[in-house]
């Protein structure tokens, strides 16, 4: 059965360790938090604390206009 990606989204692959991976499951189950939205929040901060921002071309269209 293929995956079912949001519109305007992107999927993302990475490796973890095994144990951190089921801390990090168990814990977004007890928070009621889809993995996938905890990720993204913490990508976004980083990507947003980081003195260098790339514009993305989501961003660049917001300058231009």
């Amino acid at each position: 059965m293929p995956k079912h990606i949001p519109p305007g989204n992107a999927e993302l692959s990475v490796y973890i360790d095994k144990e951190l991976k089921t801390d990090f499951k168990l814990t977004c189950v007890a928070q009621n938090k889809s993995m996938s939205e905890v990720i993204g929040n913490l990508v976004k901060e980083w990507v947003e604390s980081q003195p260098q921002k790339q514009p993305t071309k989501k961003n660049e269209n917001k300058d231009a206009a």
